[in-house]
């Protein structure tokens, strides 16, 4: 199984736990405009369109952790390209 798949199961688990709480798959996709067959597919580890899980999530509250992950690795990368200077460049002798 491969991470991205792994990752789609855990949210979509994720989905599950939240939602079931005080909705059922008809009413959250009301909410978010897809279709019930959608919410399913997300709880089930299936690919589908990256702003309609995002949304979902949204809409259960947790887009902010997944938000702020992704904040700090940018921050990291950022701040690891800006240390990375030029070398200067070195003289070399002319004496062929």
């Amino acid at each position: 199984m491969q991470k991205t798949d792994i990752l789609l199961s855990a949210i979509g688990k994720l989905v599950v736990s939240l939602r079931s709480v005080t909705m059922d798959q008809t009413e959250l996709g009301q909410r978010v405009g897809v279709g019930r067959n959608t919410i399913s597919s997300i709880e089930n580890g299936k690919a589908v369109n990256a702003e309609t899980l995002f949304n979902v999530l949204e809409h259960l509250g947790v887009i902010e952790d997944f938000q702020e992950i992704i904040e700090q690795r940018l921050t990291q990368q950022t701040t690891a390209l800006s240390r990375k200077s030029r070398k200067d460049v070195q003289e070399l002798d002319n004496d062929f």
